[in-house]
């Protein structure tokens, strides 16, 4: 896994596989939120929807174009931050935010005010795509994973907040088996409840979060 691909092969194609069925067989138009090389955006695309992508990593925008140009893809790409970018000119039908981007929002007023950048950017009806972080995520803390602590080989380090579902990952020489205080520096990302997200989709006014599919995405609607 790396910044880019997020999670193993045969969960994102299960992700992506029902990605293609909440959408349908008729064309929509759809953003893709951090669409990084485009592992949603390129599927998506080719099944002839109409994709605007969005990344802040110019990186990931150059390897998503060349992507697409291999297979005569032309979707929108655009490199910014997405609180910048959106509300796009005209509305869409779906917006898909994977691969646990929405995780990035660490802070809360941050990412309710994305979910209210993503209401203005659907269609009446419109539906934004999340991964089920609860459904995928959570279940792994139940069983006492993901703990304050280093992986055996020393290359990889969880560190939370002391009083928030907060936290980051340090690896290779960011370990430091000493420090145990998140940084100011440091990318930190929110391990969302379901009951956190329900209260954020309503103070967005989007309908609660649905889960057609545990453990592969969730839907909240405009």
């Amino acid at each position: 896994m790396n910044d880019w691909f997020p999670m193993d092969e045969v969960q994102s194609q299960v992700q992506i596989e029902y990605i293609l069925r909440l959408l349908g067989e008729q064309p929509k138009t759809v953003i893709d939120i951090g669409c990084g090389d485009g592992r949603v955006l390129v599927p998506l695309a080719s099944a002839g929807h109409q994709l605007t992508g969005i990344d802040i990593d110019e990186h990931a925008i150059e390897a998503c174009s060349a992507q697409c140009r291999t297979q005569s893809l032309e979707p929108t790409l655009l490199i910014g931050d997405v609180m910048d970018v959106l509300p796009l000119p005209e509305p869409v039908d779906a917006i898909v935010c994977s691969g646990q981007t929405f995780m990035l929002f660490s802070d809360v007023s941050d990412a309710v005010h994305l979910l209210k950048l993503c209401k203005q950017s659907l269609v009446h009806g419109g539906i934004l795509i999340m991964d089920d972080i609860p459904g995928d995520l959570w279940p792994e803390v139940a069983q006492g994973g993901w703990a304050n602590g280093v992986n055996e080989e020393g290359t990889m380090q969880f560190v939370w907040a002391e009083d928030d579902a907060v936290f980051t990952i340090r690896e290779g020489v960011q370990v430091d088996e000493s420090d145990w205080d998140l940084r100011d520096d440091e990318v930190t990302m929110r391990l969302w409840t379901a009951g956190a997200l329900k209260l954020a989709a309503e103070l967005a006014d989007l309908s609660a979060p649905t889960v057609p599919v545990a453990g592969a995405v969730l839907v909240m609607r405009a």
